[in-house]
């Protein structure tokens, strides 16, 4: 639980977060940049760097490096979460956020340079490949299905398989994957692009908030060196966890500021529409749930 300083402190930062999608976050959401995939690359640039010049770029993240605790976080996030776009621009959208997260924890120094440092900069974006399509019989929501392999080859290693839903996948970085290795799971950072990772379509889907839209991943026998390994081979589902489990909260905390700014809208017009003869706000059951939210 967060103490008052840090308390504090997260409200400041998320008030000033807050000021930022509200000002000049909200003006982008009708940009011609912004397409059924996502954000283009060159709209992801621009906002955040209007972000990194207000002071709130990766702003969930510590100046060395540690991260705000998860209560905290939460304000941030929410504040973000006010227009689809904000998580983007200030750099605490999924899949970026949670594996800024689990490279913090688990990364080497010489990872955290190559692949964590680009990423809290707001210069990369990065996916994260563990969801299998089903035709495959491949992995959903139970992982222990995993089909996806990796076998050594010398010091390096070959993947082989295919990943589906892989947020952000097209203009990332870097992955990082889950595979078998031995009847256990492994992590493992794969450069991206690369002629052995074919991203095979971008799925159409009902979100168009997050840059790379949301693709099916072909790993074509994938060669990484050893130093690719993140944490321990055979750890694989325990850092699933230590990425997934502040994962899922994080979303929650994003889609409530959502929430929030759709009441604002509705709120907004039911005091202006006019029907049946006075506003709609005047009508039983708008005004009810219209009237909680100040106007």
């Amino acid at each position: 639980m967060a103490d008052g300083a840090d308390q504090a402190t997260a409200a400041d930062i998320a008030a000033r977060v807050e000021s930022f999608v509200r000002d000049v976050v909200v003006s982008f959401e009708h940009d011609s940049r912004w397409g059924s995939h996502g954000p283009s690359s060159e709209l992801v640039r621009e906002l955040r760097t209007r972000a990194a010049g207000a002071g709130v770029l990766t702003p969930h993240v510590r100046p060395d490096g540690s991260h705000l605790d998860h209560r905290s976080t939460a304000l941030v996030l929410r504040a973000a979460g006010l227009s689809p776009l904000g998580p983007t621009a200030v750099n605490v959208g999924a899949p970026d956020e949670g594996n800024m997260y689990l490279l913090g924890k688990i990364g080497t120094p010489e990872q955290k340079e190559k692949f964590l440092a680009p990423l809290l900069s707001g210069q990369a974006r990065s996916a994260f490949l563990m969801t299998e399509p089903a035709a495959d019989g491949g992995a959903g929501s139970d992982p222990a299905m995993l089909q996806t392999t990796a076998r050594p080859e010398g010091s390096d290693w070959r993947i082989t398989g295919r990943k589906a839903f892989v947020t952000g996948a097209q203009g990332a970085s870097f992955g990082i994957v889950m595979a078998k290795t031995e009847g256990a799971a492994t992590m493992f950072l794969i450069p991206l692009p690369q002629p052995s990772v074919v991203i095979e379509r971008v799925l159409d889907t009902i979100d168009s908030s997050m840059p790379g839209g949301h693709g099916m991943v072909a790993l074509n026998d994938v060669r990484v060196a050893g130093n690719c390994v993140l944490g321990e081979v055979g750890a694989g589902f325990s850092y699933a966890q230590v990425r997934l489990a502040p994962a899922r909260l994080t979303h929650c905390a994003r889609w409530l500021g959502a929430s929030l700014r759709a009441q604002e809208i509705a709120t907004e017009y039911a005091v202006r529409r006019e029907a049946f003869g006075r506003t709609l706000i005047d009508h039983e059951g708008v005004g009810v749930y219209a009237r909680r939210q100040p106007h």
